[in-house]
């Protein structure tokens, strides 16, 4: 007996593989497969949080909490500093 199960990420941890051991003591032989699915993170603007960039992360971040145009300017400014030290660091 073969028990496939597809689940999504989130509730994986939820799974209890000894209750399913349990109810299946009867079978001679049985072998349980789990497909775990990752569900797409939520969408910035245009973009998966996989695709976007940390200045366009960022960017849609200040623009999300309402962030006034030059604090958002002079913050984006700082962001873009913090990233190429970061890059020069690991270059």
């Amino acid at each position: 007996m073969r028990l496939q199960i597809s689940l999504s990420a989130e509730i994986e941890g939820h799974l209890r593989d000894n209750d399913i051991r349990n109810a299946l003591k009867e079978a001679h032989y049985f072998t349980i497969a789990k497909d775990t699915r990752r569900e797409p993170r939520l969408r910035l603007g245009q973009w998966t949080a996989e695709e976007i960039t940390p200045p366009d992360a960022l960017k849609a971040y200040l623009e999300s909490k309402k962030v006034s145009p030059e604090r958002a300017k002079l913050l984006l400014e700082y962001g873009e500093k913090l990233i190429q030290e970061q890059r020069t660091k690991q270059g």
